[in-house]
């Protein structure tokens, strides 16, 4: 990806670590030169709070997604404004989800917000975002249950939501860009395509805890919104991805060899009848030829089903073997003679 990165901290935050850095507040950003400077104010002022001296000191890492508007150049400036701010400029437009990864990757905070820089997500709703996740969840996902946005953006958004619960976690907005986490838990997966809607069902199926807060939603007022058709149509191509992913990653030939036995299966009977028509009742096959012809497309794709799914749980086998990996993930253990002691390995659920 080549990032380039911009920091602000200088004397004040000068060696300082992801121990010692409370909160990082992380937003990617493209083309969104109107939004940036209120953004930051407002951030500030939620930080500045009484009630917010827990969780500094903080940062803002805004990523810049390869912009065209002036925004890199207006991060520039800002930069010189806001001691907690650190700016990562891609060399190109990667899409949000890169651009997410790479602002979770450059942060240091023991907590991490993700939020839109359009202004539609309110600063003001961390605090509570923080609470919330404080009571022990590794999660927590904003709901815009009055969302300000037009009829295009609302209804596939809540298809894809509804269908998102197939993935695991019972949650209402998988869109909401607005959401809390543990640093440590957020840093444990990986991020790609058009994966960030679907961050929830990636730690769910790791075992971490969700849970959803409602949070304010806004118009937008300055710049365009990148929501479009295409982009739907991608999302909807990763959330079936994620679909198999949590539910068959570690057992692939289950769907797979399953689908192939049903194929052969339903191949059979098709061929046995037809058998069974010529030999005991002499009728014609000719007139019969189609499903003649569907009777061996369904045999051959049942056993290439079956043949992909072997290969799919060799290779599935092997890289658990390879790289030490376990399919799940442990949370504390417990012996007689010491309670609570503290995990030392903790095996992934990939």
């Amino acid at each position: 990806m080549c990032p380039d990165t911009v920091d602000s901290h200088r004397t004040s935050t000068e060696g300082e670590t992801s121990d010692s850095m409370q909160v990082s507040v992380v937003i990617p950003a493209y083309n969104e030169r109107g939004n940036l400077e209120d953004l930051l104010t407002e951030i500030a002022d939620v930080f500045e709070a009484d009630e917010m001296a827990r969780y500094t000191p903080y940062e803002v890492v805004i990523v810049d997604d390869g912009s065209t508007d002036g925004t890199r150049q207006q991060l520039r400036d800002l930069i010189e404004e806001h001691s907690s701010l650190r700016v990562v400029f891609l060399t190109r437009n990667f899409g949000q989800s890169a651009a997410l990864a790479a602002g979770i990757d450059n942060s240091l905070g023991k907590y991490i917000i993700t939020m839109d820089a359009d202004l539609q997500n309110d600063p003001a709703d961390v605090p509570r975002l923080l609470a919330k996740l404080r009571k022990g969840y590794d999660c927590v996902s904003g709901w815009r249950r009055d969302r300000d946005d037009p009829l295009s953006k609302t209804i596939p958004s809540k298809i894809q939501t509804y269908l998102a619960t197939l993935t695991g976690p019972n949650i209402h907005d998988f869109g909401c860009t607005l959401k809390a986490y543990r640093g440590d838990t957020l840093r444990s997966i990986d991020i790609y395509g058009e994966g960030h809607r679907y961050i929830p069902a990636k730690l769910h199926n790791k075992g971490y805890r969700i849970t959803e807060l409602e949070v304010n939603h806004r118009p937008r007022e300055h710049g365009e919104t990148k929501y479009g058709f295409q982009r739907l149509i991608r999302g909807f191509v990763d959330l079936l991805f994620h679909i198999f992913w949590n539910r068959y990653s570690t057992r692939p030939l289950h769907i797979l060899g399953g689908l192939g036995v049903l194929m052969v299966c339903t191949g059979g009977l098709i061929g046995a009848h037809a058998v069974v028509s010529k030999y005991a009742f002499g009728t014609e096959l000719l007139p019969r030829t189609p499903r003649l012809i569907l009777t061996v497309a369904l045999i051959l794709f049942g056993f290439q089903m079956l043949m992909f799914g072997l290969l799919t749980e060799t290779l599935v086998k092997l890289y658990y073997e390879d790289n030490d990996s376990k399919g799940y993930r442990v949370q504390q253990t417990i012996s007689a003679n010491e309670s609570d002691r503290p995990v030392l390995t903790i095996g992934d659920s990939r």
